[in-house]
């Protein structure tokens, strides 16, 4: 009984930490929070359908744009207060709800894209929590988490808003309609197993 406690001891201590949501192994901190959006397909499906959707509304775009950074400030706020939780589910629903409505091509109610946008924003970082226990490490991996969404999220919102061509503007909806497709077909999986 001694024997198999020493050599439990000396596995844990000779294990280093877990990485349960590292992107790539080995990187984490700030270089891994600035690729986290970029390498999980969800993520990067958000950002890309909910920056497609706002600038697709022109006249609220800067608006838009405002708005998810100060989402992502406040979710990096609730994180420090310890809220966390999974919202990969919920990642899944906006990105269909997302980009049906793109796919559809109504104009939306600003109040409707605006709690789209936050709603995105506070979600894709409180799914981008890194499985580590300084609080240090976690805020810098969430900053670059945070600076790689809003640029990717600017990026997309910028070129949806110079698509003003017929051929653009279907493009738009097409890319919409495989967003929520996606979204749907994952949400389907995780349901049925």
């Amino acid at each position: 009984m001694r024997r198999t406690a020493l050599a439990a001891a000396a596995l844990l201590a000779a294990s280093g930490p877990a990485p349960a949501h590292t992107v790539i192994d080995g990187v984490g901190g700030f270089p891994g929070g600035l690729l986290h959006p970029l390498l999980v397909p969800a993520h990067a499906l958000l950002l890309m359908t909910l920056g497609l959707l706002a600038g697709r509304e022109s006249t609220q775009c800067r608006m838009l744009v405002l708005l998810f950074a100060l989402a992502l400030v406040a979710a990096v706020a609730l994180i420090a207060a310890a809220v966390a939780g999974n919202t990969q589910a919920a990642i899944l629903w906006l990105c269909a709800v997302g980009g049906a409505l793109l796919a559809l091509g109504w104009p939306l109610p600003a109040v409707l894209a605006a709690a789209l946008v936050a709603t995105g924003a506070v979600a894709l970082m409180l799914d981008s929590v890194p499985a580590v226990l300084s609080v240090q490490e976690t805020l810098s991996a969430l900053g670059g988490t945070a600076i790689s969404a809003f640029a990717l999220f600017t990026l997309f919102a910028a070129f949806s808003a110079r698509a003003t061509r017929p051929w653009q503007q279907i493009g738009r909806r097409i890319v919409g309609s495989w967003a929520a497709a996606s979204a749907i077909l994952v949400l389907a999986l995780r349901f049925v197993t």
